[in-house]
């Protein structure tokens, strides 16, 4: 029996380029596009609120956060609103008490969870809010720089003004 030898020639390299442009391509629209978050011209802009919850913040940080203060966000470097309520609060950490079998919660000393208010005008889009190209979810993370600290925490709260 005689083996066949597979041998490319010059349509087959030409056909794995053509797929190899296209898979580019679709790459290129789909995931590296840095247009998706920009705001069309006719876009409708509503207020939105968000909050922002940093926790385990080391209490000598508490009270330098404060109401009128613009935030930006500090990865993308971009104003994400301003500051229009701060509330601290003990840090508390759940822990399981295997001994009793059930849940304990006690607070943390030196540590406080801080709730950042922010306010913002916004874009609406199918997936978010965009607030200068920054998408505001929640249950996202953000890196919030303040003129005084920066804090990192996670979206807990969104709502938009809907009378505009």
């Amino acid at each position: 029996m005689k083996e066949k030898k597979i041998r490319f020639n010059f349509i087959d390299v030409l056909l794995i380029l053509v797929i190899a442009a296209v898979v580019f391509v679709l790459l290129y629209i789909f995931v590296f596009s840095e247009n998706k978050n920009e705001v069309s011209a006719g876009a409708e802009q509503t207020t939105i609120r968000y909050v922002v919850q940093a926790t385990e913040v080391d209490e000598q940080f508490d009270g330098l956060a404060k109401v009128g203060d613009q935030a930006e966000e500090s990865v993308v470097r971009k104003n994400i609103g301003t500051v229009i309520g701060v509330q601290s609060e003990p840090y508390k950490k759940v822990t399981f008490d295997y001994e009793n079998g059930r849940e304990t919660v006690s607070e943390v000393d030196g540590r406080v969870t801080v709730n950042l208010t922010i306010e913002a005008t916004a874009t609406e889009s199918d997936t978010a809010f965009s607030v200068n190209g920054c998408d505001i979810r929640v249950g996202q993370q953000y890196s919030v720089a303040l003129p005084d600290v920066f804090l990192s925490g996670y979206c807990i709260e969104l709502s938009a003004d809907t009378q505009n």
